[in-house]
């Protein structure tokens, strides 16, 4: 072999070694900005859907609100508390998931802020716990809506039922109850509230899909040294 053989070959290892140096170093890096996408689509997301939430949760449940106080002051006392009962608790929950709706908000700004350093970004854990959480709120809550409006629809068939058998002419007897306006206030109470926690637990199981995607695709974050 001449020395021309050997300074070829020797070129070619110190070139191949440089090579597999640069392909080192830049694999953190693709790794890193792969993340950083990631992170941003997901604010993204988070913002948008949080955004529309908010918005419509607060609208849904504020005029729930607004009938149930308006009819309990301005009509008296509705036939059963217990249909009562169960619409305000309904109510309450779809406040808080508005509340909820709103930490979307603020999480989305979080991740926009953490995108260029993944290691500090909020822990998926933590994201899909909150997520579970709100699912569970919107839940209970719609439960408690639907009870409500079954109850009342209940009382207002009997209450239908027992009058319409009754001559117009001859008035409402001492052991009758007439239909009263606020059990059909809460019956459009109570249908606002469901819409409420619908369109909450919508959002929720929607972010809890796409994170819950991306987890699936997703290769770890590197650590820095």
């Amino acid at each position: 072999m001449s020395i021309f053989d050997i300074i070829y070959l020797s070129t070619i290892l110190q070139v191949s070694s440089v090579a597999i140096q640069i392909h080192v170093l830049c694999a953190p890096v693709t790794l890193v900005s792969k993340v950083s996408k990631r992170l941003e689509k997901t604010a993204r997301y988070f913002k948008s859907l949080g955004t529309l939430g908010f918005w419509s949760q607060l609208v849904c449940t504020t005029v729930s609100a607004g009938i149930l106080s308006f009819s309990a002051v301005a009509t008296g006392n509705a036939t059963s508390p217990f249909t009562f009962y169960l619409t305000a608790v309904g109510i309450v929950a779809a406040f808080f998931s508005v509340f909820r709706s709103f930490g979307y908000i603020r999480l989305s700004e979080r991740l926009g802020r953490t995108s260029t350093e993944p290691a500090k970004a909020p822990p998926r854990a933590d994201v899909v716990k909150n997520l579970r959480n709100s699912i569970v709120l919107n839940v209970i809550g719609m439960g408690a809506a639907v009870l409500g409006m079954q109850a009342t629809v209940g009382a207002l068939v009997a209450k239908a039922l027992t009058t319409s058998a009754v001559p117009y002419y001859q008035g409402i007897s001492a052991g009758q109850s007439p239909v009263l306006a606020l059990d059909v206030f809460l019956v459009q109470a109570s249908a606002n509230t469901i819409l409420s926690h619908f369109l909450g637990l919508s959002n929720s199981l929607e972010l809890l899909r796409s994170v819950t995607i991306s987890q699936a695709g997703a290769s770890p974050a590197p650590r820095p040294a």
